[in-house]
C-alpha cells in the first residue's frame, strides 16, 4: 500500500502526449500550432524511439513522407538510404522546439488523473527526480503499450498464449543462424571511418514464447532476442524488438478492412471505447494486426498523427480546466503492508518551490517480482554487483535505464582505462571481453557492444534477469529497513521486493528516496568535476569529453544537456551524460583526501584504488592550498583503501550504495573512481549483498573476514588486507616527525595529511616550530596554523600578502576543464588568512581583491571570497560589490536554451555573489544574482544558489 501524500504539478497544459515517437511528436507539434498548450513526456534520452531505437532508419519502398516533419525527417536521404539516429533525433527536438511544446527526457507515466466528475484530467509521471503531476484537458497516449488507456479503464483484447512474432535490426555484416532465428540482409549499408569498414542493416525475425504482455514477460523475450542476435563485429544494435502488438484496445469505433487513407478514417478507432479525453496513437488502435503492422513501419502513423493532434487541441479549447484533479485512491483488497512507499516529491528540478499539488489518496501498487537482490543501475559498478550476487546463487535482478550495461565505459563510450588497479574480477572481466573481441589479449581500448554483451551474458549465465528500459523512482521502507524498489516501467509503475537493494545509480537515487542522508552541491562550495556528452561516430568505443556541468537529478538540466549535444551533428549522440561528481550518501563512514593521502587502512576494506588526482575540477579541502603540485601538475595520487562502512547510508539498512554516490568526500572521490576499481566495488557490494540473503542477517552483520578472503582470492584486495587494523590515530612520534618534516624544504603531501588529520596533537607542535623557524620554514608553519583555524602566524602571513605586486600564474589541474585550478601559492595566503579568523587580516586582503577583475585567474576571485565570507566582516562588501560591478563579471545567468558556453564566467559570478551576499550585501545585489540564477537551467548553479539562500534564512 502507498500511502496518502500530495504530488507536485510540474506542468498544466491543455493536451499532455505521453511518448515519444515521430508520430508522438507529429501530433504534439500540430496540436500546438491549433493554439494549444503541449508538454510531451518521452521516455527515451531523445526523441524518435520508434525508429532509432529499433534501427528502422530507412523509408519503406514505395512510401513518401506525407506531412512536411516526414519530408524533414528523411532529407535529402532517397529511398532505401538511411539516414542518422543523430538526424532524427535532432529534427525531432527542433520541431517541438519551433512548435512551442515543452518536453522532457526520460519521463514514463505512471497514473492517470480523475477530476471531481471522474474524468481524465492528466497524467503522473516518473523520472529520476522522482515522481510530477501533468494537469491537462486531453490526453494523447502513444506508448507502445497504451499504458496510460490501459491505467484509465479501457479495456484490451487479451494477450493470446504461445509464441509471437519479433524482429531486431543490427548493422554488421555477418548473419547469424542457428534453429529459430531467420536474418536477412537489406542491401542498405552505412560506412563507419572509426571502424574503417561498411556494415550492413541486417533485419532478424524469430518467435519467441510469451505468456503475457507484462513488462517482466517482453524483457525475457528481448534476452533471448539478444542472444540470438549478437555478433562481435555489429557496430550497432538495435534498443529493442520491432513487434505488432496481439492486443488491441476495443475502441469507439473498429476498423476490420484496410487502412481507408489519415483524412477518411473514423478517429475513433484511436479513442478508447468508455474512457472520455484520451487517444490512444499507437499499434494498439482499434485496428487489424495487418493494418497494425502497415501503421507501424517507418511515418506509417504520422499523418493521421497531425490529424490526431489537431482534434486534441481542438477538444481541448472546448473543455474547462480540469477541476480540483487528484490522484484516486484504489482499494487494498489482498495488498501487505511491507513497509512504507517513499519516494522524491520535489519537482522536476531540485531547486523547485511553491509548486501546487494534486492531493493522492491511499492506494495498492502492483508487485512487479520478488528477489534476493535488486540492483538499481547496471553501469560500471552495478553490473558487477548483478554478476557477483547472481554467481552466489541468489535470485538477483539488474534494473537499467538505458539499453545496454556497463555505464559510461560502454554507452559513456569511455572505453578505456585511465588508471586503477585491473586486477581480480576487472581482470576476469577484460580478459572476458577481449576474448569475445576474438582479441589474443585485453588491450587499452575495448570494443563498446562486446563489453556490453560480456555483462549482460553473465548475469543471464549466472541465473539473474535483466530489465532494460526501467527506472528507480522509489523505495519501501519499514522499521528503518529497504524492503525492495519502486520501479518505474513502459507498462507502469510498481513495486519490486528485495531482501536487499544495491544503488548503483551512481546517483544515490534508491537511497536518496528511502530517506538517507545524502550531500551534493550545497551551501559551502559549488565545486563540482565536469561532464561530458559525447557525439557518437558509428563504431567508436573512445570519444572522452568535459565541457558541461549537470545535475542528474535535474530533469531541465539533463533536458539541454541533450538537446545541446544533439546540435553538434554526427551519426548519434551519447545516450550517458558523462558525470564525474554526483549526489552521495552520508555513510556509517565518509573516506577522505587526508585517509588516502596518509595510507590510512581500515578492518573492513573491500576496494584498494589506484589513481593519479584525476579530478575534472577544482578541489575545496584545505589540504589542497598546503601541498605543491606534482611533476605532471596534478595534487599526488596513491593506492588508498575504502572500507565496507562507505557502502552503508547511515541509519538505514537492507541497502548497499555504490559507485559515485558511495560515502566520500568530494575531493576523495577522484582517488576511488577509476572504472577499473569501481568495478571491483561492485564485485565486492554483490558478494556481500548475497552473503546477507543467504546468512539471513542485516547487511552490517555480515562476516566481513569471509567476505574479505573471497576478494583476496579472486585478486581483488591483497593478503596484507586481511591483518589491517584502523591505522588512525597514528603515534604521536609520527605527528611530531611530520610537523618537524614541514620546516625542510616543499612540502611532502604525507606530512600535510598527517598533520592535518591530527590537529589536536599537531597545534601545539605547529606553533612551537613556528615561533622557532625563520624564513621560508616560519612562512610554512604560519600556513599550516592559519588553515587550522590558529592566528599565531597572522603576522607572518599578513607580511608575505603585502609584499606580493602580481598575481600568480595559474595552477591548471589538468588539461579537460577550463575552470579546475589549483589554489596558487598566492592563492593559499589568503585562504590561510581567512580560515584564521583574525580580523586584522582584513586590509591586506581587501588590498588583493580591489585588483580583480575579469582578466584575472578563477583560483583567485575564489580565494578572496571564501577568505572574505569566512571572515564575514561587512566592510568587504563595497569592495566586492565593486568588483561584481567590473566589466565581465555579471550577467552570465542562462534560462532559455543556449550553447554550453565557458563554465568560469558563471561560476566566478556566483561565487563572488555568495561572498558579498554573506558579508551582509550591499544594496542587495548579491541577493540579487543569487536569485537570478534559481531559474538557471545549469543544475548545478542553480542547486547552488538556492542552497545559499536557504542557509541565510535559516541563521536568522
Amino acid at each position: 500500500m502507498e500511502s496518502q501524500r500530495s504530488i507536485p504539478i510540474a506542468y498544466s497544459v491543455d493536451v499532455v502526449v505521453v511518448g515519444g515517437a515521430t508520430h508522438a511528436v507529429e501530433a504534439a507539434a500540430a496540436a500546438a500550432r491549433k493554439g494549444a498548450t503541449v508538454f510531451l513526456a518521452a521516455p527515451r534520452p531523445y526523441l524518435g524511439d520508434d525508429l532509432c531505437a529499433t534501427l528502422r532508419l530507412w523509408r519503406p519502398p514505395g512510401k513518401d513522407p506525407a506531412t512536411d516533419l516526414g519530408r524533414r525527417l528523411f532529407s535529402p536521404s532517397a529511398q532505401g538510404d538511411a539516414v542518422t539516429p543523430h538526424q532524427i533525433k535532432a529534427t525531432l527536438d527542433e520541431a517541438l522546439l519551433d512548435a512551442g511544446v515543452q518536453f522532457l527526457y526520460g519521463c514514463y507515466a505512471t497514473d492517470v488523473l480523475v477530476d471531481s466528475a471522474g474524468k481524465p484530467a492528466g497524467i503522473v509521471m516518473a523520472n529520476r527526480a522522482g515522481r510530477q503531476a501533468v494537469v491537462a484537458r486531453v490526453i494523447l497516449d502513444a506508448t507502445d503499450r497504451a499504458v496510460v488507456a490501459r491505467l484509465a479503464g479501457a479495456q484490451f483484447r487479451p494477450w493470446p498464449g504461445g509464441r509471437h512474432e519479433f524482429r531486431r535490426i543490427v548493422i554488421g555484416n555477418n548473419v547469424r543462424t542457428g534453429e529459430g532465428v531467420r536474418g536477412s540482409r537489406t542491401g542498405i549499408t552505412v560506412s563507419s571511418r572509426e571502424a574503417q569498414k561498411t556494415a550492413e542493416f541486417i533485419e532478424y525475425s524469430f518467435t519467441l514464447p510469451v505468456a503475457d504482455g507484462s513488462f517482466a514477460e517482453l524483457a525475457r523475450a528481448e534476452q533471448r532476442a539478444r542472444d540470438l542476435t549478437f555478433a562481435p563485429d555489429n557496430l550497432d544494435e538495435a534498443e529493442t524488438l520491432s513487434y505488432v502488438p496481439p492486443d488491441a484496445m476495443h475502441g469507439r469505433a473498429a476498423l476490420e478492412g484496410p487502412w481507408p487513407g489519415a483524412d477518411k478514417v473514423d478517429l475513433g478507432i484511436f479513442r478508447p471505447k468508455g474512457v472520455e479525453r484520451i487517444y490512444v496513437l499507437s499499434g494498439c488502435a482499434d485496428i487489424t494486426r495487418e493494418v497494425a503492422g502497415q501503421l507501424l513501419q517507418p511515418m506509417g502513423l504520422m499523418e493521421v498523427a497531425h490529424r490526431i493532434g489537431e482534434a486534441a487541441a481542438e477538444e481541448a479549447s472546448q473543455l474547462a480546466p480540469p477541476d480540483r484533479p487528484r490522484l484516486a485512491g484504489s482499494a487494498a483488497g489482498e495488498s501487505s503492508r511491507v513497509g512504507e512507499v517513499k519516494e522524491t516529491l520535489r519537482g522536476v528540478r531540485p531547486v523547485s518551490a511553491g509548486l501546487p499539488t494534486v492531493p493522492a489518496g491511499e492506494r495498492a501498487l502492483p508487485v512487479l517480482g520478488e528477489y534476493d537482490v535488486v540492483v538499481i543501475g547496471g553501469g560500471t559498478s552495478g553490473a558487477p554487483a548483478g554478476i557477483a550476487a547472481a554467481r552466489q546463487g541468489v535470485r538477483t535482478l539488474v534494473v537499467e535505464y538505458l539499453h545496454g550495461l556497463g555505464g559510461v565505459g560502454t554507452l559513456g563510450l569511455i572505453g578505456r582505462y585511465h588508471r586503477g588497479r585491473q586486477v581480480g574480477f576487472t581482470a576476469e572481466v577484460d580478459r572476458g571481453v577481449a576474448a569475445l573481441e576474438g582479441a589474443p589479449k585485453p588491450g587499452r581500448e575495448w570494443n563498446v557492444h562486446c563489453k556490453m554483451e560480456w555483462w549482460r551474458r553473465e548475469i543471464v549465465r549466472a541465473g539473474g534477469d535483466i530489465w532494460f528500459g526501467a527506472v528507480g523512482c522509489g523505495a519501501v521502507v519499514a522499521d528503518g529497513c529497504v524492503r525492495g524498489v519502486v520501479v518505474a516501467t513502459p507498462a507502469g509503475r510498481g513495486v519490486v521486493l528485495a531482501k536487499v537493494v544495491v544503488d548503483a545509480t551512481g546517483n544515490a537515487d534508491a537511497a536518496d528516496a528511502a530517506g538517507a542522508e545524502t550531500v551534493f552541491v550545497g551551501p559551502s562550495h559549488i565545486a563540482v568535476q565536469g561532464t561530458g556528452l559525447p557525439v557518437r561516430p558509428l563504431g567508436a568505443s573512445y570519444r572522452n569529453s568535459d565541457y558541461l556541468l549537470v545535475d542528474d537529478s535535474d530533469m531541465l538540466d539533463t533536458w539541454r544537456a541533450f538537446i545541446a549535444a544533439r546540435r553538434k551533428g554526427g551519426y548519434d549522440t551519447g545516450q550517458l551524460i558523462d558525470t564525474r561528481e554526483r549526489r552521495r550518501i552520508v555513510g556509517d563512514y565518509t573516506l577522505t583526501i587526508l585517509d588516502q593521502m596518509t595510507g590510512r587502512t581500515f578492518p573492513d576494506t573491500v576496494v584498494q584504488s589506484l589513481s593519479n588526482y584525476d579530478s575534472h575540477g577544482y578541489p575545496i579541502h584545505p589540504y589542497f592550498a598546503l601541498v605543491p603540485p606534482g611533476k605532471d601538475g596534478r595534487p599526488s595520487g596513491g593506492s588508498p583503501y575504502t572500507p565496507y562502512r562507505c557502502l552503508l547510508p547511515k541509519g538505514l539498512d537492507g541497502i548497499l550504495v555504490i559507485g559515485l554516490g558511495a560515502s566520500a568526500h568530494r575531493d576523495a572521490m577522484a582517488l576511488i573512481r577509476m572504472q577499473a576499481d569501481l568495478q571491483n566495488q561492485g564485485y565486492a557490494a554483490g558478494v556481500a549483498a548475497a552473503m546477507a540473503v543467504k546468512a539471513n542477517k542485516p547487511l552490517r552483520e555480515i562476516n566481513i573476514r569471509a567476505l574479505q578472503k573471497h576478494l583476496v582470492e579472486i585478486g581483488n584486495i591483497p593478503e596484507e588486507v586481511l591483518t589491517h587494523k584502523d591505522s588512525f590515530p597514528l603515534p604521536n612520534e609520527e605527528i611530531a616527525a611530520a610537523v618537524e618534516g614541514l620546516g625542510r624544504g616543499p612540502v611532502q603531501p604525507r606530512n600535510a595529511a598527517v598533520v592535518l588529520s591530527h590537529q589536536d596533537i599537531a597545534l601545539p607542535l605547529l606553533r612551537k616550530a613556528y615561533g622557532a623557524a625563520e624564513g621560508d620554514a616560519k612562512l610554512t608553519y604560519a600556513r599550516f596554523l592559519g588553515m587550522c583555524g590558529d592566528a599565531t602566524g597572522i603576522d607572518t602571513l599578513i607580511a608575505a600578502l603585502d609584499a606580493v605586486d602580481t598575481w600568480d600564474a595559474k595552477l591548471p589541474l589538468g588539461v579537460a576543464a577550463d575552470y579546475s585550478q589549483l589554489p596558487t601559492p598566492v592563492d593559499g595566503l589568503i585562504y590561510a588568512l581567512g580560515y584564521a579568523r583574525d580580523k586584522r587580516a582584513l586590509p591586506a586582503i581587501l588590498r588583493k581583491a580591489e585588483t580583480l577583475d575579469a582578466n584575472v585567474d578563477l583560483s583567485h576571485h575564489q580565494a578572496v571570497a571564501i577568505a572574505l565570507e569566512t571572515l564575514g566582516d561587512p566592510s568587504a562588501a563595497p569592495v566586492l560589490a565593486s568588483v561584481i560591478g567590473k566589466p565581465g563579471i555579471m550577467g552570465h545567468a542562462v534560462t532559455t536554451l543556449q550553447e554550453p558556453g565557458s563554465r568560469i564566467l558563471p561560476l566566478r559570478e556566483i561565487i563572488l555573489a555568495r561572498a558579498l551576499y554573506r558579508c551582509g550585501d550591499h544594496g542587495g545585489l548579491g541577493e540579487q544574482i543569487l536569485r537570478g540564477y534559481l531559474d538557471d537551467q545549469r543544475g548545478v548553479l542553480a542547486r547552488h544558489a538556492k542552497a545559499v539562500l536557504e542557509a541565510s534564512k535559516d541563521r536568522r
